[in-house]
This record gives C-alpha cells, sequence and structure tokens, in this order.
C-alpha cells in the first residue's frame, strides 16, 4: 500500500475510514508468501488510526478515542466484515491483528461489546472468530477472563427470553463455547483457601444443557484447529472438562442439596379448533419443572462423565484432561475434610463429603479407562491416595496403580 492509500484513507471521516481499512488491512496481509515487516508495521498503522481511531495522522495520541456511538458503529461494521469473509484464515488473520495483543482496555471493551452482540445475534462467523481469540490469548489470561465476565454480565445474570437462542451455541459455534466454558470454569474456581466461587444459576443451567446434550462439545476446539496466520503458533486447545469436574466434584460441598422443586409459570396458548365468530380463548398456565442448583449439577456431573467416554483418543496421546489440573481438587478437599474433623465430625459419616469423593473416583475411574488423561498419572494417584477415606476411591486407586 503506497502513501497514497494512506491520504484517501484520511480524506473519509469515521465510520466510512474504518470500513475501508479492514480491506486495505486484508490486503496487506494476505498473501502467499506472508507480510513483511514493513507491511505488518503498516497494518497496525493503520489499525490504530482508522479503526480506533487511537492516535491521528501525525501518530500523536488522541485522548477521547471513540464515542459510545462509535464503538457501536465500529463492532457492526467488524461484524459485517467477519459474516462477508468467507475464508477463515483470512477472518482470523484480520481479527487477530485488531484485537490480539489487547494492552489495550480500549480495543478490550470494543471486543467485549462486540462478542455480546454475537452471543445476541448467534453470529457464527463473529463468534468463532472470538473463540480462535481465546485460545490465542490463552483461556485463563487476564484478558480473556474480563471478556468471558462482561458476556456473563450480559446474557447470564439475569433471566433472559433468549434461552433456547444460547443453547443452540452449542450447535452453531461449538468451538466458542469450548473455549468459552473453559474460561468460565476459570473464572469460577475454588481454591483451597475455602473461597466458594459458584457460577449463577443461569449460566450453571446454560452449561449443563450444552455438555449434556453435546458429549463432544468439549474436545470441539481440539477437533477442529483454528486456522491462522502463515508462520502463526498455535496455542494447544485445553477442554473445559477438569474445570467442570471441580465443579461438579464441589457442588456437594458448598450449596444446600435439598431436594426442593422449583415451580416456574410458563404460559402456553391453548390448542382447539378455531370456530368462526368465536371469542379467542384465554391463555392458561402450565407449571415448568427447574431443577435446583444440586439437580443441575447432578445432570452435569453426567454429561461430563459422556464427555470423558467421547473423548477418548484412537490416534496420539491423550489430550482431554491434564492429571495435574485433577489433583489440584485434594487440597480444597483436604481444607474441607480438616473443617469437618475440627468439628467433631467422622468423615466417613458425612453425606456431602462422601458424594464429593464419590464424584472424583467416577470422574477420574472414567478418563483413565478411557485413556483421557496426560501428565504424571502417579501423581495424581497419590493425590487420591491422600484424600479422605473413600471405597469407591481406594477400588480405583488400588486397581490403576496395578496397572501402571
Amino acid at each position: 500500500m503506497s502513501s497514497f492509500d494512506i491520504k484517501q484513507l484520511r480524506k473519509s471521516d469515521f465510520p466510512a475510514c474504518a470500513k475501508e481499512a479492514l480491506l486495505r488491512i486484508e490486503q496487506l496481509l494476505i498473501g502467499r508468501a506472508g507480510p513483511s515487516n514493513k507491511q505488518l508495521d503498516l497494518a497496525i498503522d493503520i489499525i490504530s488510526e482508522f479503526v480506533f481511531c487511537e492516535v491521528d495522522r501525525r501518530s500523536g495520541r488522541r485522548g477521547a478515542g471513540l464515542s459510545p456511538l462509535q464503538e457501536l458503529q465500529l463492532t457492526d461494521i467488524i461484524c459485517d466484515y467477519l459474516s462477508a469473509c468467507t475464508n477463515e484464515t483470512t477472518k482470523n488473520t484480520v481479527f487477530l491483528s485488531l484485537f490480539g495483543g489487547m494492552e489495550s482496555q480500549r480495543r478490550l471493551k470494543i471486543l467485549s461489546i462486540l462478542a455480546s452482540m454475537a452471543v445476541s445475534a448467534s453470529s457464527t462467523p463473529v463468534l468463532l472468530a472470538v473463540g480462535v481469540w481465546l485460545q490465542q490469548m490463552g483461556c485463563s489470561s487476564p484478558q480473556s477472563l474480563q471478556l468471558v465476565e462482561n458476556v456473563i454480565r450480559d446474557h447470564f445474570y439475569l433471566n433472559t427470553s433468549n434461552q433456547k437462542a444460547l443453547r443452540s451455541l452449542a450447535n452453531t459455534a461449538p468451538q466458542f463455547v469450548s473455549n468459552f466454558i473453559t474460561a468460565v470454569t476459570e473464572l469460577y474456581k475454588p481454591d483451597a483457601q475455602g473461597v466458594k466461587k459458584l457460577p449463577p444459576k443461569n449460566l450453571l443451567e446454560i452449561v449443563t444443557s450444552w455438555v449434556y446434550s453435546n458429549p463432544t462439545l468439549c474436545m470441539s476446539a481440539q477437533l477442529n484447529p483454528a486456522a491462522l496466520p502463515s508462520g502463526s503458533i498455535p496455542m494447544a486447545a485445553v477442554t473445559p472438562l477438569a474445570g467442570l469436574i471441580h465443579w461438579c466434584a464441589l457442588a456437594p460441598l458448598y450449596i444446600d442439596e435439598g431436594t426442593d422443586i422449583e415451580i416456574e409459570e410458563l404460559t402456553v396458548p391453548v390448542k382447539r379448533i378455531k370456530i368462526e365468530g368465536e371469542i379467542p380463548s384465554v391463555v392458561k398456565t402450565v407449571p415448568q419443572i427447574s431443577l435446583t442448583e444440586a439437580e443441575l449439577y447432578i445432570k452435569l456431573h453426567l454429561g461430563v462423565l459422556h464427555s470423558l467416554r467421547a473423548g477418548r483418543r484412537t490416534h496420539g496421546p491423550p489430550t482431554a484432561v491434564n492429571a495435574q489440573h485433577l489433583a489440584s481438587l485434594t487440597p480444597i478437599v483436604q481444607a474441607h475434610a480438616h473443617q469437618l474433623l475440627k468439628k467433631g465430625i467422622k468423615l466417613q459419616n458425612d453425606e456431602k463429603l462422601q458424594d464429593c469423593l464419590d464424584r472424583i473416583g467416577q470422574a477420574v475411574q472414567v478418563a483413565l479407562a478411557n485413556g483421557c488423561v496426560y501428565g504424571n498419572i502417579n501423581n495424581l494417584l497419590a493425590a487420591m491416595d491422600v484424600l479422605p477415606e473413600n471405597r469407591l476411591l481406594r477400588i480405583i486407586i488400588k486397581a490403576h496403580q496395578q496397572n501402571i
């Protein structure tokens, strides 16, 4: 791109210049041999000046940046560009050039707005690009956690009318959903100090629906490698299975296991034959059963076990669950057991603790039996061996120690 092209961009005001800039960035970055350093630098300058309006034509800093209206205009432009782009590599190349570094909180804010809009509209092209971004940034990175927290705030804290659309994302954008759940489990991750971090119930319901209805979902980011720019270093996709095992195993310790059933009123029209001249029938209310949190975690636990079975690798080493991540459950459970002992409670008689240990044993057994665990399995078995006494755990540990 010549200096003449830059001058042409400067003749247009925002948002027209941003729309044209995306096409110029694509021309600079996409090519058989890959962009030169000069082309990369020019693309960075165009992004900063014409897309995010962070600098002026003299490379001076702009204090105000984009207004809230301009931010919405920009997200609409980026969404239109991604939706029109038919080549996955091109799309991800441009998207990562826009949001790859993410030192800027302003850009992260715009990306959060874009991701939230894509969730609302079920925009598959945008969500898949965001999924690649989460993976390349690392699902546990501060930037990824901040973006996911913003999406949760917008869609999962209050009862919303778009639950059906949210549930459908597992089918339309599975790679995004897989990486999203991985980040969510990192965001709501209990620690050994006894800090309880539980996901809001609306989020738990959707995650349970996703995992339970699609056993291969958690492996989606690994089964469908991202189409990245030439020369890029692909970051390994981490499945959410270990984090979900943490959720399900610790749920009995953190929530009330009561069996009270919540009833939600669902209004549906009465179906009957229409008679000419008749006044329309009054809508009647039908009770709809909503699972309690305890029941949701039971259902999620079953979905995780099915996912572990589906995660069996026929070729290559296992990649589903890190042994170290599973072993990190031990100090959390031990800390809880210590509190019970201080209260004079016998660990073998505490139903919640035994339920927790049973779920750990079931998950570890299914994961090991299906060859899903990578890392130091000996250390995992050793960590499980110091957990409070549980019959199922003892059987599993003994069986696998004999096989190693």
